[in-house]
């Protein structure tokens, strides 16, 4: 129980699915995709960072992608073709520190880094880009950091935040027997690896795609063997993100599916109902939560919807299915065990 328990957080590198009836997928397919061009970002520190960009001649809008643990840039696909050809979005993602194709990849570089590099990384694309709103889209761990780099001092420079699925499920939210394990083996394993296999048996998946499945359960860059000092480090920035008190300055797009076993609905609660005790009036924060969302909004089968919303929250045009946060807590709750 206790290894299945921090398997649980490093179940993103599950790559299978239990069997299921064949579905189609309802994502938008552009007529003419537009390829992703490799590019880097150059640290002060001397580092420079892998990335990616699908780039729009004369855009109207700027996007910065920042994914979730395990994964890197290329997550970013299907949301940068849809706010691409849609929107005549430049959206650009970065492989964080330890991930991706940057060296020493399943090495935590610690939260302070990478809060630094995303800081640097959207300072340097807002000077690039000089007039246009530039929005910065967080996928789970990604959302994490896009929420305590907006909220926390000096801030994120930024015009709006979307957080999918954001990862804040702090130690204080998990069972004793989970949080004390994290600790006993960080303290005497630290470089021991899970990986998540078998929790794809107990319906415990970060997507019902199987097309998606195959992918990252091929792709070299995915990283699939998590280390326990990463899985520590990365809980102390979910805790981060869970408690904290003030909201960031942004307008801010919250999505969560109510599917999602990787940040499950009780920690996502906790934080809902702390926010909401913390609130200030007014508070620039929309929801939508998808009863059928898994936690790859923007790569399961029904996707349609997500992208559909993210595009329309960025147009500032109305989103049938929004919420506000004590609308945003209600659902979640009411899924927690």
């Amino acid at each position: 129980m206790v290894m299945a328990s921090l398997g649980l957080l490093a179940s993103c590198a599950a790559p299978t699915l239990p069997a299921a009836a064949p579905r189609t997928s309802d994502s938008i397919l552009p007529a003419h995709p537009i390829p992703a061009s490799p590019t880097r970002f150059d640290l002060p520190d001397g580092q420079s960072l892998a990335g990616r960009l699908w780039a729009t001649p004369n855009p109207r809008h700027i996007v910065l992608g920042v994914h979730g643990f395990n994964d890197y840039s290329k997550a970013f696909e299907p949301l940068a073709q849809h706010l691409a050809t849609q929107l005549h979005a430049t959206v650009y993602a970065y492989d964080q520190r330890g991930f991706g194709a940057n060296p020493q990849p399943g090495i935590w570089a610690g939260s302070d880094a990478l809060l630094a590099d995303l800081r640097h990384i959207a300072a340097q694309i807002r000077a690039r880009h000089p007039g246009l709103p530039l929005t910065v889209v967080g996928e789970s761990m990604g959302g994490a950091l896009v929420w305590v780099a907006a909220a926390e001092s000096p801030g994120l420079v930024a015009d709006q935040i979307v957080l999918q699925a954001p990862a804040v499920w702090g130690a204080h939210s998990m069972p004793w027997y989970q949080r004390l394990s994290l600790q006993f083996m960080n303290a005497i394993v630290p470089d021991m690896t899970l990986t998540g296999r078998g929790l794809p048996s107990l319906g415990i998946a970060p997507t019902d795609d199987p097309a998606v499945s195959r992918d990252l359960s091929r792709d070299p860059l995915f990283i699939k063997a998590t280390r326990v000092s990463s899985l520590a480090g990365v809980t102390t920035l979910m805790g981060r993100a869970q408690t904290l008190s003030q909201h960031p300055p942004q307008r801010s797009l919250v999505l969560y599916g109510l599917r999602d076993r990787i940040i499950p609905p009780a920690p996502v609660c906790d934080w809902l109902t702390r926010l909401n005790a913390a609130s200030a009036p007014g508070a620039a924060l929309d929801f939508v939560v998808y009863p059928e969302g898994w936690h790859l909004l923007t790569r399961q089968l029904q996707t349609r919807e997500v992208l559909q919303d993210v595009h329309q929250w960025l147009q500032q045009s109305p989103v049938a299915r929004r919420q506000n946060s004590p609308q945003a807590q209600e659902l979640v709750c009411a899924k927690r065990p």
